[in-house]
């Protein structure tokens, strides 16, 4: 094996396969990245057997071949050579890596023990705007769950129905939706995992124009990214039907800044931090809107301005449910609609439907 390649083209390819190498496991060789040579390429792969990547990297090859090498020590002796151009080889076993001024050896082990990704063949596939896909994960994943017994809930649902793409989280307290318009219809549906999706939108760019392909077969998703490939497997189980979920009553809307409601709920809740059960309390009647929370170590009454149409209320929540979902809303201007004290709270960004959250409310003690 020998082979010559740029050092910002391989650091870029390290970072994307660096985080889905495996960190704690029984499988020393899972912590390495395996390097094939492919045509005028070289394949970085890394694999946690629940996710796994594979990047590829423009390079000039001189002799074919294949080995592992540990990924954090192979990184860091890449960031810190001074050279554009790298050259590698592999002599007795060793890994030997040039610079125009140093010579590099990293220990091998047998690539054949790897456990490469697996051949893909998607059974269904859509293609999506990279930049779309991102936005569509930002503003779901974080209301996934972490409990283990509830497995599904731990991923989000992709699901194409015709022209409409949504992606769906959910913890049993509240609900993320987001939606947007594909240009050509599909049937698509599979609940990925958080950290498989988080870790997708680390790699998607901001480009108007990338596009990211996703297939599907039985039991795994395929993410295509121009040179990177991610393949995660796929959470089975019936998903919530959340289409039903959200309440039509409504009988108090409030518009309001959404800046001015984020700033005013964290300050409010400073006082809900030592203890999680401690709801902040939100009064409304018309054109009125009052935050408060009373702990042990005291208690905080703020106003904000609002318009307030509809019935007099007053409802409590755990405030960090309000505030992750404001964070990731990128309107000024959000509308709540709420139905009753025992019914969850819709949020929505003012302009466009695009986005829906949803938040069950906490019992207010009498």
């Amino acid at each position: 094996m020998n082979f010559k390649c740029k050092k910002e083209d391989l650091i870029i390819g390290l970072n994307n396969v660096s985080r889905t190498v495996s960190t704690r496991t029984t499988m020393p060789i899972l912590e390495g990245v395996l390097i094939e040579t492919y045509d005028n390429n070289i394949k970085l792969t890394t694999n946690d057997l629940e996710i796994g990547s594979e990047y590829i990297i423009p390079a000039v090859i001189e002799a074919s071949g294949s080995t592992v090498v540990d990924l954090k020590t192979f990184n860091e002796i890449i960031r810190k050579i001074e050279s554009e151009d790298i050259s590698f080889e592999i002599n007795n076993g060793i890994f030997i890596i040039k610079s125009t001024s140093g010579v590099f050896k990293l220990l091998t082990q047998n690539p054949d023990d790897f456990t490469r990704l697996p051949v893909f063949n998607a059974e269904r596939e859509i293609s999506i705007s990279e930049k779309m896909f991102k936005d569509m994960v930002k503003k779901t994943v974080f209301a996934t769950s972490s409990d283990p017994n509830r497995p599904v809930y731990t991923g989000a649902l992709v699901e194409v129905v015709d022209n409409e793409v949504s992606v769906v989280a959910l913890d049993g307290f509240r609900m993320a939706v987001r939606r947007e318009i594909l240009e050509r219809p599909s049937m698509f549906k599979a609940i990925i995992p958080a950290k498989a999706l988080t870790e997708i939108t680390k790699t998607l760019s901001d480009d108007e124009e990338a596009i990211i392909k996703i297939g599907l077969n039985k039991n795994q998703a395929l993410f295509r990214m121009g040179p990177c490939t991610v393949i995660s497997r796929i959470i089975e189980g019936d998903f919530l039907n959340y289409n039903k979920t959200l309440p039509t009553d409504i009988e108090t809307r409030v518009r309001i800044g959404k800046k001015t409601l984020l700033e005013a709920l964290e300050r409010v809740s400073i006082f809900s931090k030592e203890d999680k059960k401690i709801p902040v309390k939100i009064n409304m009647s018309l054109d009125f809107f009052q935050i408060s929370c009373a702990g042990q170590a005291g208690d905080a009454k703020e106003s904000v301005n609002a318009v307030v149409s509809g019935k007099d209320l007053e409802i409590g929540f755990n405030p960090r449910y309000l505030i992750e979902a404001l964070k990731v809303i990128d309107d000024d201007e959000v509308e709540l609609e709420f139905s009753s004290p025992l019914l969850p709270v819709v949020i929505r960004p003012l302009a466009g439907s695009g986005y829906v959250y949803m938040v069950l409310p906490l019992k207010l003690k009498d």
